[in-house]
């Protein structure tokens, strides 16, 4: 599987379902169906992509809209931000301060807006609507483990491989697990 082909999954599974909870059944489905290797090509992209996020830039863009500092609410951002596209994240990941010609990311801050305004309580958005996509980073090991029975460790140690074989020339800010 090569970057298009992975952009495509992440790009048709956003088209094709109305909900996160789909969205990850329809990811994993599409997986599924495919060999062993082009699953682990799949994750190698989804590390390459989700380092190449991990600046000081973006981080303090995360901090700025989530209004918490968590790597782990980070990490979600940065996977949210690759679940609306290559396009959005190409433009975001090579220019953090972009992130405000996003429509989803005005859409967030209207949200943020009318929820202060109104002084409501807990969330200014719902699940569906968090700038935070967790479960999307496990996809690729659930599929890996359905379809081969084994332990992701195995699954990290291929992608670790394939890196040093695709990865050439790119700069993983992050080990890779």
């Amino acid at each position: 599987m090569d970057e298009d082909r992975f952009w495509e999954l992440i790009e048709r599974a956003g088209r094709e379902t109305p909900s996160r909870k789909e969205r990850l059944a329809w990811l994993k489905a599409q997986l599924c169906q495919l060999p062993v290797d082009e699953i682990i090509d799949y994750h190698m992209w989804w590390e390459l992509n989700a380092n190449r996020s991990c600046t000081c830039d973006m981080y303090a863009l995360s901090c700025h809209l989530l209004r918490r500092e968590s790597t782990d609410g980070f990490e979600y951002f940065v996977y949210w931000l690759i679940s609306l596209g290559r396009e959005a994240y190409d433009q975001v990941a090579d220019c953090p301060d972009r992130v405000m010609e996003l429509p989803q990311v005005m859409d967030l801050l209207g949200l943020k807006r009318r929820w202060f305004t109104e002084r409501r309580r807990g969330l200014p958005w719902s699940n569906e609507e968090y700038p935070g996509f967790e479960l999307l980073a496990y996809v690729a090991l659930d599929a890996y483990e359905q379809v081969t029975g084994a332990d992701v460790d195995v699954l990290y140690t291929a992608v670790k491989k394939a890196v040093s074989v695709h990865g050439s020339g790119v700069r993983v800010i992050f080990p890779l697990v």
